[in-house]
């Protein structure tokens, strides 16, 4: 009888401590706060989507965005960057400079031009699309490669260093302003 009881009272408490361990995740999961808003146009441009993106790298779908003001995305082109492959098949990308200068809007800034040799320098994979955004002293890329079967890209934040600020499933941000 005696053993009962103690596997009903540890059965309880490891209960307890399982409940208490999942509010406390719900409260620190929704204790994110909104930093950015995107516009998300689809891959084919044929339709734009909002979303708000949080400071935990989560990304949530949102209507907020329609009638607001977004920094339009500076595209740099995919072939200002240069494929090689060295002797053991790993592939590195260098940046062709005449290309990158005829992009006026991003050799304008030595920021955007910095942000994008590093991009290519930790590049592994080919780039599909690499956006630029300004918003006030800060500087973001969002980033999508052509590798594989993914249609994910990341939002980056530059600082000297890439951050990555989040990931999307699909599309390409278009428009970006802060929360």
């Amino acid at each position: 009888m005696k053993t009962k009881k103690r596997v009903l009272i540890i059965s309880c408490a490891i209960i307890c401590v399982v409940l208490a361990a999942l509010l406390w995740l719900k409260h620190v999961d929704n204790s994110a706060n909104a930093i950015l808003e995107a516009k998300v146009t689809s891959d084919n441009d044929s339709g734009t989507t909002f979303a708000t993106i949080y400071d935990n790298g989560k990304v949530k779908k949102s209507n907020s965005g329609k009638s607001k003001s977004f920094v339009k995305a500076i595209e740099v082109d995919p072939q200002v960057f240069k494929e090689y492959t060295d002797k053991k098949d790993t592939i590195y990308l260098t940046v062709n400079e005449k290309v990158l200068k005829k992009n006026k809007k991003v050799t304008s800034d030595d920021t955007w031009i910095k942000l994008v040799k590093l991009v290519a320098k930790r590049s592994k994979h080919a780039i599909a699309v690499l956006s630029l955004f300004k918003l006030g002293d800060d500087y973001y890329a969002f980033l999508k490669y052509n590798a594989g079967l993914s249609d994910e890209g990341s939002l980056y934040q530059y600082k000297s260093s890439l951050t990555k600020v989040a990931t999307l499933d699909s599309g390409k941000i278009s428009g970006l302003r802060k929360k």
